[in-house]
């Protein structure tokens, strides 16, 4: 496997040396073989996440306070690494109720952020520097309307204001929205004399580092332990146990634990992944485990090679039994108007933590079969926008199209800008049903379609539409066309000097290992708007990246900062409607998640507070020939559902996670 290996080659090996300090316990469970499996401490309330424990403190104490509570138990007041990590400390302390008058009155609890010894300079418990846009494009400190332009907390606004608190409510407490300080989840400046309940976060991850195994937490009969190994020759990969103290961690399912001569790892961090590790006991005299299998498993910073990890919902904390609602929507029957009608599902995967977690296909379809995309591709062509500018061959959103449509220069359309057309909002007329006529053409007398030039029919003959264009007055601006989207496309092409498809190669598909065809109109220009097909897996990929602020590993590849501006509610499409629109996306009302919507359901939903990303793929025939990609010689056949509402589906499968 790939940890022994580096491991054996590693440069770093040295003698390593501890003086041996085993306590007679662990000495003698070892030699005998009675290690027990550890049990999670009941008694206790205790949650994992990410290699990390979390121990809800209900005492209500100053900041102070908590912090000594915390390090005498031997971790510390929460110190948030993820945004992903932050939801999850939002949900933990859900039934907080103390409150801080400094605050607006609304519920808080104590994270280990504090600026007391320096105005400004805030800091972590373990001091290191407390950077939010280290840990999340994503807005995490307090910014609502109620603040004037340019102002945000941390405010230190009574002048004694130092420690951090995580806000469990809108403040002001029962503030309306638009006169809000900050949102459920935001961090807030507060009084360290507030009394506030708070969390103990654990490291009991493991870590190997120049030749030392550190094992934070073992679990051995009724005590933990914190244990170090070292390097130890062998005619594989050996490890030798030099150090053994006993620690006051509690026990959870987490726990690294010894049964039947096997040392389970649960969760290693090595080289930027995480490993679970079996180390089995070869020599009970000198204490040398001999590593028998090791293997990627879930995380934050799990991502497929070339084929995917799975795993049991239960170990990301997912009920099987409430995701089986969400499975048997997409797949059973629905009756309608008293008949039982076929939803047409060809495929459904839900990843959590970079591992899929639940997959179904129709019969006679697998996971290696090829679905479409449809306006999906929308998506696909904002990400590719968002690379562009960042590479500089689009100076920002605000830049005119016509700067790379020659075309529209001089006319009413000369200063629509890429942000217009990313929220659907040229404000140009909409010429019929743009979509159908863009993928089957027009209709001749004799009822039959021929294809015509998308890039063409995008460009030309635009007008404005009194009702929506902005410089006409209109208020309202949004309206759905896909010609609006095939602009883009053509001004990323003019801008690079690549053709979208490999644009799209180059800089997306290639780097997330996604095997994708992007089709063309039958005149040699792609389709930014419709019709990308991949496997449903490959989709999940893409929705891994958005779920991850557009980081693959250890790279980034769509900025940050873009994923997080493309998918907020930047247009409110109707007051009822539960999604609204962002640059190609729909996200969510909440702020919580969104999607990529494509005809007949091939949908990619993204929840990135969750780590959650689950794709739905309608079935798929093709006409023709679908190995050239071109609507001259191919067509795609695909079938609605009989019922689907994206709430009722996904928040089937939010509900799901036991977060």
């Amino acid at each position: 496997m790939l940890i022994v290996t580096r491991w054996k080659v590693s440069k770093v090996l040295r003698a390593v040396f501890i003086p041996v300090n085993l306590s007679k316990l662990i000495l003698f469970c070892l030699l005998t073989f009675i290690f027990q499996l550890g049990q999670a401490d009941e008694t206790r309330n205790v949650k994992n996440f990410n290699s990390h424990t979390y121990e809800i403190i209900s005492q209500p104490m100053d900041w102070s306070e908590a912090k000594k509570y915390a390090l005498s138990a031997g971790g510390g007041l929460a110190k948030v690494d993820s945004f992903q990590e932050n939801v999850f400390l939002r949900s933990l302390m859900a039934e907080t109720t103390t409150r801080a008058a400094d605050g607006g009155n609304a519920k808080y609890f104590w994270l280990g952020g504090t600026d007391a010894e320096l105005e400004g300079s805030w800091k972590w418990m373990d001091d290191t520097v407390l950077s939010p846009k280290s840990i999340t494009s994503r807005g995490l400190w307090g910014q609502g309307p109620g603040f004037e332009n340019g102002y945000s907390e941390p405010d230190n606004f009574m002048g004694d204001q130092h420690c951090l608190a995580m806000s469990l409510e809108i403040w002001p407490a029962g503030a309306p929205g638009s006169s809000a300080y900050g949102l459920a989840g935001q961090w807030n400046d507060i009084s360290c004399s507030n009394k506030l309940t708070f969390v103990v976060e654990y490291d009991t991850s493991a870590k190997f580092e120049n030749g030392l195994l550190d094992v934070k937490h073992l679990s051995a009969g009724n005590k933990s332990y914190q244990a170090f190994f070292q390097l130890s020759p062998c005619g594989t990969l050996c490890l030798k146990l030099i150090s053994a103290d006993e620690i006051s961690l509690p026990d959870t399912t987490l726990s690294n634990s010894f049964s039947q001569s096997v040392l389970k790892i649960k969760k290693l961090e090595f080289d930027g992944k995480m490993y679970e590790l079996d180390l089995k006991l070869i020599d009970a005299k000198e204490l040398i485990f001999e590593v028998s299998n090791s293997s990627l498993t879930s995380s934050l910073v799990t991502y497929p090679s070339s084929v995917w990890i799975s795993a049991s919902p239960e170990t990301v904390s997912v009920d099987t039994v409430k995701l089986k609602k969400a499975i048997d929507y997409a797949f059973e029957d629905v009756i309608v108007e008293g008949t039982a009608k076929p939803q047409y599902t060809q495929g459904l995967v839900i990843i959590r933590h970079g591992v899929i977690i639940a997959e179904r296909y129709a019969s006679g379809s697998n996971k290696d079969s090829i679905a479409t995309s449809w306006s999906t591709a929308k998506s696909f062509t904002s990400a590719l926008t968002g690379i562009a500018i960042q590479k500089g061959y689009i100076a920002s959103v605000e830049a005119p199209v016509s700067e790379f449509i020659s075309e529209w220069q001089g006319g009413e359309t000369e200063n629509i800008t890429i942000k217009n057309l990313l929220m659907m909002s040229s404000g140009l007329k909409e010429s019929g049903n743009d979509g159908l006529t863009m993928y089957l053409g027009e209709k001749n007398k004799d009822g039959i379609y021929k294809i015509l030039n998308n890039n063409l029919y995008s460009t030309e003959n635009r007008v404005a539409d009194p009702d929506r264009a902005h410089w006409l007055g209109a208020g309202y601006n949004w309206n759905y066309q896909n010609a609006d989207a095939q602009i883009i496309g053509e001004s990323i092409e003019r801008s690079t000097g690549k053709s979208l498809a490999e644009f799209a190669e180059t800089e997306l598909f290639s780097k997330i290992g996604m095997n994708a065809g992007w089709w063309k109109d039958g005149f040699d220009n792609y389709m930014p708007w419709c019709c990308i097909d991949a496997t449903t897996r490959d989709f999940a990929r893409f929705g891994l990246l958005f779920a991850r602020e557009g980081k693959w590993e250890k790279n980034t590849i769509v900025p940050a900062e873009w994923v997080t501006e493309s998918t907020k509610l930047s247009v409110v499409i109707a007051p009822e409607m539960k999604s609204g629109y962002g640059y190609f996306w729909w996200p969510d009302v909440t702020g919580e998640w969104f999607y990529a919507a494509g005809s007949r359901s091939n949908n990619i939903y993204v929840h990135p507070g969750l780590d959650l990303v689950v794709v739905r793929n309608s079935t798929l025939e093709f006409l023709g020939d679908e190995t050239a990609k071109d609507r001259t010689s191919g067509a795609h056949v695909t079938e609605f559902p009989a019922k689907w509402d994206h709430h009722d589906f996904f928040e089937l499968v939010i509900s799901a996670v036991n977060n």
